[in-house]
């Protein structure tokens, strides 16, 4: 009896779930689950403690600069080394920086220190903003975006619902009416600003509102129109934008925005997971992010699961691919992802980049080498940076629970599982639903590709575990070798 591994549906109750009960470090692609990889350190020294922001950016050169903040620092890596370009900040853990491109402006808020710039290619240190402004008044501000030709900021310290926006194509005028920059109070009680996305248009993510500003010119400059009056992003980490498409998490689920439709892709399948297991002493630490190559939405978060959890560090990802709508969970001990432009400088971090070279169709001399490829990186817990390319982690998917002889109960000799490794198997049982589970010895793949095992009951689940250091490509789900109970 062959049973494929179903979507990850955690909300769903354990017996007759369509999908699998279990998918961790995997991500399900078309008709199958692949490898998640673990994080890999590639850093030679750290950042000292957790990181509350972080982007990768190329200046007109093409030439890569890569940073990440701490609450008192913010750090320049390059060459696999970091070095303090901003020290003797005021943020606290709890504060997160927003980096955002304009032109070649690296600029750099967290809503309580003046706005820092990076000219990339001139500047050696981060400053502040305010020293090129030549007309207006900088605000001192926490987030930003770019839409359009205009630097657009957010939630001023005095004004948590304002929007403040430079002159067109010029980071260094403020004042009102001066190139079409202006600002706008945004009305309602839909909260402090807490993120806004770059693009054509942009949407303004209040607490509890979604606003979408578009450019129509003349003495009205933007145009503000609300597309979700209830609903919004109680922290701005959790926002994250691939293109038009913009994925974050609310006060009541995971959701999309495409087109101006705002989706709910975490309901009935794992919103109220992830609320039973978030811990909400550390809320305020989620960060979300994407990986582009693979169309992966990725939530880190801290879990109930580390009990011992002190400072915040978080232990797992919530992941959403957006191309095949499906879910699966991961663990990385870490403080931040981004997706980072990794240089490999030397052969041990073309090892890091890839476990095989001889599969990279590169040549050395490439950009794919001197940083224009972007890998899903992260700030380990170990506060190095890293990114996801090891095989470090066990991969384990479990079937949904299912009455292999519908009204009888079944003798399980074997399972044969349809990856392309070698596997661990673990078989639970039960003869009620009521009762709690019995689970067999894990068994290993023997030469003929099956998994040997002894269970006798009703309803079965099969475990499957592809161990650390194994890879594979596709896992797909499992035969069942069985009988009915009492019939030979």
């Amino acid at each position: 009896m062959q049973i494929p591994f179903g979507e990850w549906l955690p909300d769903q109750p354990p017996h007759l779930n369509p999908g699998a009960n279990v998918a961790t470090n995997v991500y399900y692609a078309l008709n199958s689950y692949k490898r998640f990889p673990s994080l890999v350190s590639y850093s030679s020294n750290t950042v000292s403690t957790n990181a509350t922001g972080g982007g990768s950016f190329r200046d007109g050169s093409n030439n890569v600069f890569n940073f990440v903040s701490t609450a008192t620092d913010i750090f320049q890596l390059s060459g696999g080394a970091f070095t303090s370009r901003k020290g003797s900040l005021t943020s606290t853990s709890t504060d997160f920086f927003t980096f955002t491109q304009f032109g070649n402006y690296v600029i750099a808020s967290n809503g309580k220190d003046a706005p820092q710039f990076y000219l990339m290619g001139t500047s050696t240190n981060f400053a502040n903003l305010s020293s090129i402004v030549t007309s207006g008044s900088l605000p001192t501000f926490r987030v930003s975006g770019v839409i359009r030709d205009f630097f657009v900021t957010g939630n001023q310290a005095n004004n948590s619902n304002r929007v403040q926006w430079s002159g067109i194509n010029d980071i260094t005028t403020w004042n009102p009416g001066t190139k079409n920059a202006d600002f706008q109070d945004l009305a309602g009680s839909g909260g402090q600003i807490v993120a806004i996305t770059s693009g054509e248009f942009g949407y303004i993510f209040r607490q509890n509102q979604i606003v979408r500003m578009d450019f129509v010119g003349g003495s009205t400059v933007f145009r503000f129109s609300v597309i979700s009056p209830n609903r919004g992003a109680v922290y701005g980490q959790t926002v994250t934008q691939d293109n038009r498409q913009v994925f974050f998490y609310a006060d009541d689920g995971f959701f999309q925005i495409n087109g101006d439709q705002i989706i709910p892709i975490g309901a009935e399948k794992v919103n109220r997971f992830f609320d039973a297991d978030l811990n909400k002493a550390f809320s305020d630490k989620i960060v979300a992010a994407v990986d582009p190559f693979n169309q992966l939405a990725l939530w880190l978060y801290p879990s109930i699961q580390n009990v011992n959890n002190t400072t915040g560090i978080c232990d797992r990802l919530i992941i959403y691919n957006y191309a095949t709508k499906k879910w699966s969970l991961a663990e990385s001990n870490s403080s931040f992802i981004f997706a980072q432009f990794v240089g490999a400088y030397t052969v041990e971090l073309m090892d890091i980049i890839s476990q095989n070279l001889e599969d990279i169709n590169a040549a050395l001399d490439t950009d794919f080498w001197n940083g224009g490829q972007r890998f899903l990186g992260a700030i380990d817990n170990n506060f190095k940076a890293a990114i996801y390319s090891g095989s470090e982690n066990i991969s384990e998917i479990e079937t949904k629970e299912m009455e292999v002889f519908p009204g009888s109960k079944s003798n399980i000799v074997a399972v044969r599982p349809i990856v392309d490794c070698s596997t661990n198997v673990v078989v639970k049982f039960r003869d009620k639903l009521a009762d709690s589970l019995t689970e067999t010895t894990a068994s290993a793949t023997n030469t003929s590709g099956l998994n040997p095992v002894r269970a006798n009951g009703r309803y079965v689940r099969a475990n499957v575990k592809v161990p650390s250091g194994t890879l594979f490509t596709h896992a797909q789900g499992i035969d069942i070798i069985a009988n009915r109970s009492g019939y030979r």
